[in-house]
């Protein structure tokens, strides 16, 4: 396993930080840990799907950097969350992309 440390900042002010196993032999599931901020809640999960759009917020952070800005996160009370209620949207968004290229 070969770790790279990132964070992907979007627009809506919303910050993941993650850790990839660039050697996973399954690309669709190329996300080892992330943590996800929103309006003051985290989640840790075990996987994350490839996601072709947050790609382009994503930049690679140091692991010191990653462990300082967790560490940030739970010092500002940060609680964790229902990791169940993201994988739902990532479905429903998935499924909807799928459905759109049927359509074309």
């Amino acid at each position: 396993m070969k770790l790279v440390y990132m964070r992907t900042d979007f627009p809506n002010g919303r910050s993941h930080i993650l850790m990839r196993d660039v050697e996973s032999p399954n690309p669709e599931l190329v996300h080892f840990v992330l943590v996800l901020t929103n309006r003051g809640t985290m989640w840790v999960d075990v996987f994350w799907p490839y996601d072709e759009e947050s790609e382009r917020y994503t930049r690679r952070i140091s692991e010191q950097q990653f462990w300082q800005t967790f560490r940030d996160w739970r010092l500002k009370g940060v609680v964790l969350g229902d990791s169940g209620k993201v994988a739902e949207i990532l479905a429903r968004r998935r499924l909807a992309k799928k459905i759109q290229e049927q359509d074309a």
